[in-house]
């Protein structure tokens, strides 16, 4: 990892998962005191890795819109702690993002609170517009008979693609 000649390395650390070390500056301390956050236990290839897997399009599962209660296929499984709806009813008018605003509490930390709103927040179950025929996919955009696929926009015909204009 690279440090700028103004950063003072105060800290090596081994990562928890790959074992490679890594520093731990006075500015990266400064902030993590600032956020109310401990020092990471992941290297910053692997902190990356972590974020990155937020975003998940390679798994579909069959489960209930909670708003509904109709079976669908979903990037999220059953159990999640938050409520996914299928596309029909997020992108519609049935419910309404602006009834989860809440207060900025400064009795928690920013991310308490984030915890708790990605927890109450209904996400969308799959990314399917104006598409035919595609209901087995993640990320679907005016496409035509695309099938397990992820990431597709004006497609037709597409299998086991992914990222495909």
């Amino acid at each position: 990892m690279f440090t700028s000649q103004d950063e003072n390395i105060i800290e090596t650390k081994k990562c928890r998962i790959t074992g490679e070390e890594f520093f731990v500056t006075d500015k990266d301390t400064a902030l993590y005191e600032k956020l109310g956050v401990p020092s990471p236990t992941l290297c910053p290839e692997e902190l990356y890795r972590n974020i990155f897997a937020y975003r998940q399009e390679w798994n579909l599962f069959p489960r209930k819109c909670d708003k509904t209660g109709e079976t669908i296929l979903s990037c999220y499984r059953e159990n999640t702690v938050f409520p996914v709806y299928q596309n029909k009813i997020w992108w519609s008018d049935e419910w309404s993002a602006l009834d989860y605003g809440r207060d900025f509490d400064f009795t928690k930390t920013f991310f308490e609170q984030y915890a708790e709103l990605q927890s109450v927040v209904p996400r969308e179950g799959t990314t399917l517009f104006n598409s035919e025929n595609c209901a087995y996919n993640g990320h679907c955009r005016n496409s035509k008979n695309c099938y397990l696929s992820a990431l597709v926009s004006r497609a037709e015909d597409a299998y086991y693609s992914y990222w495909t204009n």
